[in-house]
């Protein structure tokens, strides 16, 4: 059996081969769009297509799992990589649109000068990094689970892939005003690098929790950190109006005209139905996460049972949750209406807004504090009485909350997916010294990465910003995780860590790059909430 796992883990040209033809294939494509011109399929429809084959692999593979078949573990193979061929279509296609796109405007205003090619290199904003990221998870996938026991690899991380995508999708692909700190030729270098090393961080994360399930580490566990994240997000989304009035409230859209991407406004509507549903979801959530602590620390066999059915009632609550909320923003029925009656209900929401739209206008702190509340209240009905009639709902107003429940969705449908045949699912799962392995080589890619991050983004901020570190909330982030990857390789070198420790870390790691790529863009202020 050892020797068979050997061969079965030898690295041949052949292994690599799928990851080569995706590449290649994306470059065709490109060669595709630039002969056949605008009328080519779009960059977002490669998108969808790059997203559907990662749903489609990750879920070939997730069948694998427990009906091992070999047919099933080659459409979860090939699927996946489609899903690289169009999801690096789709961000090459993109570049091509883009510099179109400012050709158009260019000609339009008398313009005849040839921009910099480079110039538009599809680094510009999240939505962008979004694809990038996706591509280098989905290319660090096909690269390591080209052995043929490394094929489960993709189970785990091509939903996540996928997630990416979906907020990619939420986010909306319109294209900015490229702003003038971006205009450097370290853009394509530190951005690169960046969505290259995330996506390997990515796949150590997802070895790391194979690694965990493979040493026998129980899903009850698993479940109560899944249940806290689950509380997390529903607990922060909306400003934490959830658990506090029962509430959902979404952003809202102003148009912004020719064809651009629309206002966010600083007001926020509440969706019907929403909010209820949310907090009992929330509140099942916790009550599982108390049963397995029961379970756990006193071997309590009735609280395990009903741990397991508040769980499964908790995936019901978010699925219904999601759904209601999808249909909600899709019905931009009497927006105006609604929004003046809750803000009669409640006019300190114009103060509140107000607040914002201050903010928005990067005033000092003194000149905030000299502010009172009747001036931001103004302000707030001001702007209601000037585009109160033209706010409406949408899903790409609130990108990352919704991809936030969706993804908490999925770490509920996981548990429960775990938990049942569990003892067959880590049979199928490659030793634990094998995925020790794997785990240590995309730490230290992920570690390597990371630190060519921090350099380049120095030397770029010098450049731009006349100085190299600024204690900036992306820096910091970036920083504090780069640090925990570091970690990761100084206890096992120095102290010979190994195993769970080692997955630990490379958790909490992901989760801080995942901080670094979301959290500073729509929670935290700084140079870098552009992207």
């Amino acid at each position: 059996m050892e020797e068979l796992d050997r061969l079965e883990n030898r690295a041949t040209w052949k292994t690599f081969l799928p990851a080569f033809l995706a590449l290649a294939g994306g470059f065709a494509m490109l060669g595709l769009r630039l002969e056949m011109g605008s009328g080519f399929i779009s960059d977002t429809a490669l998108m969808m297509l790059a997203l559907a084959c990662y749903i489609l692999g990750g879920l070939f593979q997730l069948t694998n799992l427990y009906a091992p078949s070999s047919m099933a573990e080659k459409i979860g193979y090939f699927g996946a990589a489609l899903g690289v061929f169009f999801n690096l279509s789709s961000w090459l296609v993109r570049w091509v649109n883009a510099y179109d796109h400012e050709i158009s405007v260019m000609r339009a205003s008398g313009n005849m000068a040839k921009p910099w090619v480079f110039r538009y290199i599809p680094f510009a904003n999240l939505y962008d990094l979004s694809l990038a990221f996706a591509f280098g998870a989905g290319m660090a996938t096909l690269f390591f689970s080209g052995r043929r026991s490394f094929r489960t690899l993709a189970a785990f991380t091509l939903p996540l892939a996928a997630l990416i995508l979906t907020l990619a999708r939420f986010i909306g692909g319109e294209f900015i005003e490229l702003p003038p700190v971006l205009d450097s030729y370290w853009r394509p270098i530190h951005v690169g690098d960046a969505s290259l090393s995330y996506g390997v961080a990515l796949v150590c994360f997802g070895v790391a929790v194979m690694y965990l399930l493979k040493d026998g580490i129980k899903v009850e566990a698993m479940a109560i950190w899944s249940s806290i994240f689950g509380i997390a997000v529903i607990g922060t989304v909306s400003k934490f109006s959830v658990f506090t009035q029962f509430a959902y409230r979404s952003g809202l859209f102003v148009p912004a005209g020719d064809g651009k991407k629309p206002f966010n406004a600083p007001f926020r509507l509440e969706v019907p139905y929403v909010g209820p549903a949310l907090a009992v979801a929330g509140f099942l959530l916790l009550g599982s996460a108390i049963a397995f602590v029961l379970y756990l620390y006193q071997q309590n066999e009735a609280a395990k049972k009903y741990g397991h059915y508040l769980l499964r009632a908790a995936l019901a609550a978010q699925l219904i949750s999601v759904a209601l909320l999808v249909v909600g923003l899709q019905d931009n029925a009497s927006v105006p209406a609604r929004l003046q009656a809750q803000l009669q209900n409640d006019p300190s929401q114009y103060v509140t807004a107000g607040k914002d739209m201050a903010d928005g206008q990067q005033l000092s702190v003194q000149e905030m504090q000299q502010m009172t509340p009747r001036q931001f209240e103004q302000m707030g009905r001001q702007y209601v009485q000037g585009s109160g009639d033209k706010m409406f709902l949408s899903l790409g107003a609130n990108p990352v909350e919704v991809s936030a429940l969706i993804t908490a969705l999925v770490a509920t449908f996981f548990v429960i997916f775990f938990s049942i045949r569990t003892g067959k699912l880590r049979e199928r799962l490659p030793s634990l010294e094998a995925l020790d392995s794997l785990m240590y080589k995309t730490a230290c890619l992920a570690f390597a990465g990371l630190a060519m991050l921090l350099i380049t983004g120095a030397i770029w901020a010098n450049e731009s910003w006349g100085r190299p570190w600024g204690f900036d909330s992306k820096e910091t982030g970036a920083l504090i995780a780069w640090l925990t990857y570091a970690a990761f390789l100084h206890t096992r070198i120095a102290r010979g860590w190994r195993g769970r420790s080692s997955a630990y870390f490379a958790i909490v790691g992901f989760l801080l790059v995942i901080f670094t790529y979301l959290g500073v863009s729509y929670l935290l202020k700084g140079l870098h909430s552009y992207a």
